[in-house]
């Protein structure tokens, strides 16, 4: 109602051009602003990125003198995520652009950072998922996109930053105000046995054992098509095109994260990090000792398979065993060893 009394459409002749929201939407917005942590996985032209930064600028101007961020796999994809929003929603709404201080020196609005004040000192920014960010206070936050987040930097950096609560105009705190630590997870579907499908496996279980705090969400190409957000044919062309890879669809429109068995025990992120050798070598580098000597551990294939060679540089050690490092690999393509 909040959204609506600020776009206008209480006016017996409401602004032609005005936000008027679906009614799919007003569940995700409702939903959001009455829990404390909220994850939601949803396809693209779900307008998931748009309600969500809707959802802070709400919250920035009905508890004043609160400090929400924005942050993304990349300050400059955060920044431009949130330049891009605040500017629609302020198209859309005049009202909510009115809330916010347009003055020299207040507003910023910059490739990698932007900063939004309000007010009733108020502000929305953006924080860089990096180290930089360490140190930092805010009292609630959106994750956007956060399946190309680094979870460490998030559980040691980002969160961290929410620890203060919003402090009241009487001088007091209330801790258990919606807006303290709030947390607001928006994302596609990822890979499973990442930090991503972690996380909202984490908060699935503290819906049940808190449902007052939690909230998942989540829907499928099905709802923008409905609501002519979505292009019917694009998608009938999608599953159509041959070059398209069946998984891919399932992840970025039907909100089926993918991936290797739950419970292996290694995460295929530990192999991908370790599948790129930096400095391979070709021929004798010189770059170790002059004991140095180089072993080849050949797999040979069958007839029409692969045969690989592996180069590995072992350094004798003056107590215990050599050191031995992969230097480069070899594959041979197509031989015709018969068995």
């Amino acid at each position: 109602m909040f959204v609506d009394f600020m776009a206008g459409n209480w006016l017996p002749e409401p602004p032609k051009e005005t936000l008027k929201l679906f009614f799919y939407q007003r569940v995700f917005l409702r939903a959001a602003m009455r829990y404390k942590y909220v994850y939601a996985v949803f396809p693209r032209a779900y307008s998931k990125s748009f309600l969500s930064v809707l959802i802070l600028m709400t919250r920035a101007i009905l508890y004043s003198g609160s400090k929400l961020f924005v942050t993304s796999g990349g300050k400059e994809q955060a920044s431009g995520i949130l330049k891009e929003k605040v500017q629609e929603i302020c198209t859309l709404v005049p009202g909510f652009a009115k809330e916010i201080d347009w003055g020299r020196g207040q507003t910023l609005e910059g490739k990698d950072y932007c900063k939004y004040i309000f007010r009733n000192g108020s502000f929305i920014d953006n924080l860089a998922a990096s180290e930089k960010s360490r140190g930092k206070r805010r009292h609630g936050g959106l994750v956007e996109e956060c399946v190309g987040v680094d979870g460490t930097i998030l559980n040691e950096v980002i969160i961290p930053v929410m620890n203060v609560s919003r402090r009241l105009p009487d001088g007091t705190k209330d801790d258990d105000e919606v807006l303290n630590k709030s947390q607001i997870f928006v994302t596609t579907a990822g890979w499973k046995n990442t930090f991503a499908y972690d996380k909202l496996i984490q908060m699935l279980v503290g819906e049940i054992t808190q449902p007052e705090k939690f909230c998942i969400m989540g829907g499928t190409w099905r709802i923008p098509v409905a609501m002519h957000l979505l292009d019917k044919n694009f998608i009938r062309d999608l599953k159509l095109d041959g070059t398209f890879n069946e998984m891919s669809f399932a992840r970025e429109y039907e909100s089926q994260w993918s991936g290797t068995i739950e419970d292996a025990f290694f995460r295929t992120e530990q192999f991908d990090r370790n599948r790129i050798l930096k400095q391979p070598e070709y021929e004798y580098s010189g770059r170790s000792t002059k004991s140095a000597y180089y072993v080849l551990s050949v797999d040979v294939g069958r007839k029409g398979c692969d045969t690989v060679c592996c180069v590995f540089k072992v350094t004798p050690q003056t107590a215990g065993s050599s050191f031995k490092t992969l230097v480069n690999i070899y594959t041979i393509h197509n031989e015709h060893f018969e068995e």
